[in-house]
């Protein structure tokens, strides 16, 4: 595409779709217009129970169980120490979600506060007076 003003490196490689798709998370995050926005792109990342970093650390576990399955016990240790080291990068994911998890929230923060709404009653509108007269009784 000579001439395009688009560079190929610009376009997405069809190769890495997970890839492309947190990439075009942190584009959101770029193009979000107020801290709220960004908020809830940074939620599909710490979510607890469906979030990115939930998910990467899950496919990290299944990745070791399936490395400890090509143990051969043949005195090569390669298949022992590849789970161990994608279980304990499981866990190192998981303790980045939990050292996250109010980020959201605390992006959100950083937006202004919403106006707020005046009532009927302007500021400068008495209110009733409240009678000091005692009031009857009810009887139940």
């Amino acid at each position: 595409m000579h001439g395009s003003s688009l560079d190929s490196a610009d376009l997405p490689d069809a190769r890495f779709p997970y890839g492309n798709l947190l990439h075009a998370l942190s584009s959101a995050v770029v193009a979000s217009t107020d801290a709220r926005e960004a908020a809830a792109v940074l939620h599909q990342l710490v979510d607890g129970t469906d979030g990115l970093l939930t998910r990467l650390a899950e496919l990290l576990d299944s990745t070791a169980d399936r490395a400890r399955a090509y143990d051969r016990d043949d005195g090569d240790d390669d298949a022992f120490y590849l789970a161990k080291d994608l279980a304990d990068a499981a866990v190192q994911v998981r303790r980045l979600g939990e050292d996250l998890h109010v980020v959201p929230e605390r992006m959100a923060g950083l937006s202004p506060p919403p106006p707020t709404r005046h009532h009927p009653r302007a500021a400068g509108t008495p209110r009733p007076p409240v009678s000091s007269a005692p009031q009857p009784r009810r009887t139940p």
